[in-house]
């Protein structure tokens, strides 16, 4: 039994809702979508990462729109107390109010072992779906954000920025320099929050690049008690970038020869930017870069041996021209299906997603880059963390006893 959506539309209030299949992604929970017999477990799997993609971009869109309205509507506000409210508007808890006050419950699809469970127990439950309610109202309106910061802001965060505002006490702040402390925030934030969510529209409808998203994200849990999340995601796409769009590009036998020779002798500078690495912060991307954080991390113990194999079979690149290229030719297939069964991921993009990963890749990086610096002096290291926590990937939460790597 599908979605009703005429009841949908009529609770959301969107009666031109167009797109329809999108309130079906986002108003099924992965605990119906299990238990459906009528789908094998690739539709499983991909109605699931249907689901989840547009509860992140739905969380990325509900954060700018917040943070937006706050700067936008109250002048009075300072840096704390937009960060306050922010943080109470944004959570899972506010956001499972808001998916009740739709009534989500009732025209949503639950898998038996969730349908039974209090509404205290499912708290995270029907926030993440009022998040992909919220993404799927974005790509209805084709990217268009003012429907869905309109719909947003006229249904619940005014609402909700007034209700604050009430519990808030009526004293002036002071200051211990004696200076004004009620400053107009500036839009730094915001801005942080815009890029975050334009960065994560860049692939929200590439089920391939989806499922690159959520295999990063999946790797990066593995060392989340030792390193940040956000830099084990940025090194595992930045690794994919390097074997998909390059490593095996060049091993590929259709591949000219001297675009091959132009790539391998990476393999031997890796041992030299060790050094480089210790001494210098070289922004620029370089293959050399990420096989050396192969060789240097134990990530992922398969992968540096298959590398220091590769290594070692390589003919010279300036003398053995033509041994090079026999071995490119006959042994480059077998090495980039050997790669992809250690990875446990397809290197196989298609133009449009090389482009789309390298534009998701950058942005985020620019973004990282940007949280780091001190240049946004008025956005707060709470509001740094919580974004860099979302860069690269799915949000993962940052462990206190993290390390940086």
């Amino acid at each position: 039994m599908g979605i009703d959506i005429e009841a949908v539309k009529k609770a959301i209030k969107i009666p031109e809702f167009k797109h329809t299949e999108l309130l079906e992604i986002a108003l099924t929970h992965p605990s119906y979508i299990y238990e459906d017999r009528n789908l094998d477990k690739q539709q499983q799997v991909k109605q699931e990462r249907d689901y989840r993609r547009l509860a992140i971009l739905g969380d990325a869109i509900f954060n700018a729109v917040v943070i937006d309205y706050l700067h936008k509507n109250d002048s009075t506000l300072n840096q704390g107390k937009i960060t306050e409210f922010k943080k109470n508007l944004v959570s899972r808890k506010k956001a499972c109010e808001f998916a009740h006050k739709l009534n989500l419950r009732k025209i949503c699809r639950l898998g038996g072992s969730e349908k039974d469970k209090n509404k205290s127990d499912q708290v995270n439950l029907f926030g993440e779906m009022f998040e992909a309610l919220v993404g799927a109202i974005y790509l209805n309106f084709d990217r268009n954000l003012s429907p869905a910061r309109d719909w947003l802001v006229n249904h619940f965060i005014k609402q909700s920025v007034d209700e604050l505002k009430e519990l808030e006490p009526t004293e002036k702040e002071s200051s211990q320099d004696g200076l004004q402390t009620t400053s107009t925030v500036n839009a730094d934030e915001a801005t942080l929050w815009q890029k975050k969510a334009e960065a994560d529209a860049l692939i929200a409808n590439n089920e391939e690049l989806q499922k690159l998203v959520t295999w990063v994200n999946k790797k990066s849990l593995k060392f989340e008690p030792h390193y940040q999340p956000v830099k084990v995601r940025a090194f595992y796409l930045a690794l994919i970038w390097l074997l998909g769009l390059t490593f095996a590009r060049k091993l590929d036998p259709n591949c000219s020869p001297g675009k091959a020779r132009q790539f391998f002798p990476c393999f031997n500078r890796a041992c030299d930017v060790v050094l480089d690495i210790a001494f210098f912060d070289n922004p620029n991307t370089d293959p050399a870069n990420v096989i050396v954080s192969v060789f240097a991390l134990d990530f992922e113990p398969e992968l540096k041996q298959a590398l220091q194999q590769i290594q070692a079979e390589l003919p010279d690149l300036d003398e053995e021209k033509e041994r090079f290229e026999d071995w490119r030719q006959n042994k480059g297939q077998d090495w980039i299906e050997e790669i992809k069964n250690i990875l446990g991921h397809d290197l196989q993009l298609n133009n449009e997603q090389r482009n789309l990963l390298k534009q998701y890749y950058n942005a985020n990086r620019c973004l990282l880059e940007e949280l780091n610096s001190n240049s946004n002096v008025t956005v707060t290291p709470t509001v740094r963390e919580e974004i860099k926590n979302k860069l690269f990937g799915i949000e993962t939460l940052m462990s206190k006893t993290a390390k940086p790597l």
